[in-house]
């Protein structure tokens, strides 16, 4: 088993086999948010020359989180802006250590946050699909297998060979989703890419997931769409104000969720 503690936040964990897993800890997340004491530009300059400090106040995005999840689980994190969905997912994709908790994982972690931290607008596709396997340690010879299987599954065909930049959103989805999952990791992590995907490409990505999950992976999904959460996931958690609401099966949470926010 590996663990990230709030207080080591150097450690650069070995590769471990077995079950995926993921275990959070009365997680906490604190930010320190600077105030300014004048509200206009002018009040704002001449504080800066009588040098006078801006305030600061603390801020929790994310408080006494403590979950568990498993292999074969897929998992749909729902709640409002500002909830805390994204921060929890940066923990777990171990880009953001926490203030207080203990964060501990299992298996191989492949975060798809956003498309644009995961592509590189100035390489082709084929380029990033390198590029990618470099950073996640899948040998060259493997990759080459793997192209056609990308190609065949994003779609992108002779857009494949052309800068990313040119793309939409909706390819540089369909790319991005096809590297994370076409090299079969243990956890996957996913934040509202597939929100910007057509109906074709939402149904292949089911698909897709439901052999991850075969396979023994975790999926972990950010996501607003409500009726996506209740069709693909078999557990929904719920966040509000950085906490735990609601944790069970998606259309029980779901349901509390909009009676809530009502």
């Amino acid at each position: 088993m590996r663990s990230a503690p709030a207080e080591r936040k150097t450690r650069t964990p070995r590769r471990a086999g077995g079950h995926a897993r993921i275990g959070l800890a009365d997680i906490g997340v604190r930010y320190r948010l600077l105030t300014e004491r004048h509200s206009t530009l002018k009040g704002r300059i001449l504080g800066a020359l009588a040098r006078v400090p801006s305030r600061a106040h603390e801020f929790w995005a994310l408080r006494h989180v403590d979950l568990e999840f498993r292999q074969g689980e897929v998992v749909g994190i729902i709640g409002a802006n500002g909830s805390g969905k994204s921060t929890l997912l940066r923990v777990m994709a171990r880009i953001l250590y926490p203030t207080e908790g203990r964060f501990e994982w299992q298996g191989e972690i492949r975060p798809l946050l956003d498309i644009g931290s995961a592509l590189n607008g100035n390489l082709t596709g084929r380029q990033n699909a390198y590029l990618y396997a470099a950073l996640n340690r899948v040998p060259r010879l493997e990759m080459d297998k793997l192209i056609p299987k990308i190609v065949d599954f994003s779609e992108l065909d002779a857009f494949f060979d052309v800068p990313v930049r040119l793309y939409s959103s909706g390819m540089a989805a369909r790319l991005a989703f096809a590297l994370a999952t076409q090299t079969r990791p243990d956890v996957l992590l996913i934040d509202e890419v597939l929100s910007v995907g057509d109906e074709h490409f939402q149904r292949k990505s089911y698909f897709r997931m439901m052999k991850l999950i075969e396979r023994g992976s975790l999926v972990v999904i950010v996501s607003h769409n409500l009726p996506f959460v209740e069709q693909v996931c078999n557990r929904a958690v719920w966040l509000s104000g950085g906490r735990v609401m609601a944790d069970g099966r998606p259309p029980d949470v779901v349901a509390e969720y909009r009676r809530q926010v009502k």
